[in-house]
């Protein structure tokens, strides 16, 4: 007989996180299309606004199904797709974007999420759900 887990809250949490990420991007590639003429004009590339903004929407989608059903392979790459996502966004920030005064700010956001991330994953609720014996 297969026992079933309840799904934490925590994983509920995360799912969701990964959804908004999701709408977020989803967003982002909706207004490249929309505003494609404009952004050119600004000398912002549309065409990476769109592959990225496309690419974290398919990443997050992926990622929130995956936790909220509990997937074996959702707890590394729930993991994977955190560092990935605060990594592209400082890349993006300090690289192709103009310096901005908001910067401590940003840093400490990005940091508490991670935390927030990791403090999920590793909790004990967390891997049992995910089926994944971490420590």
């Amino acid at each position: 007989m297969v026992k079933i887990i309840e799904r934490p809250g925590r994983v509920t949490i995360l799912a969701i996180l990964s959804f908004w990420i999701s709408i977020w991007n989803g967003v982002r590639l909706v207004d490249a299309i929309l505003f494609w003429k404009t952004l050119k004009s600004y000398g912002i590339s549309p065409l990476y606004i769109a592959i990225s903004g496309g690419t974290w929407l398919i990443t997050g989608v992926f990622l929130g199904l995956g936790v909220g059903r509990g997937k074996v392979w959702s707890w590394a790459a729930s993991f994977g797709g955190a560092a990935g996502f605060a990594s592209w966004y400082w890349f993006d920030r300090l690289v192709l974007q103009e310096p901005r005064a908001n910067w401590p700010f940003a840093l400490g956001l990005t940091i508490f999420s991670l935390l927030f991330v990791a403090l999920i994953l590793f909790s004990r609720p967390t891997r049992i759900f995910l089926k994944k014996s971490v420590l």
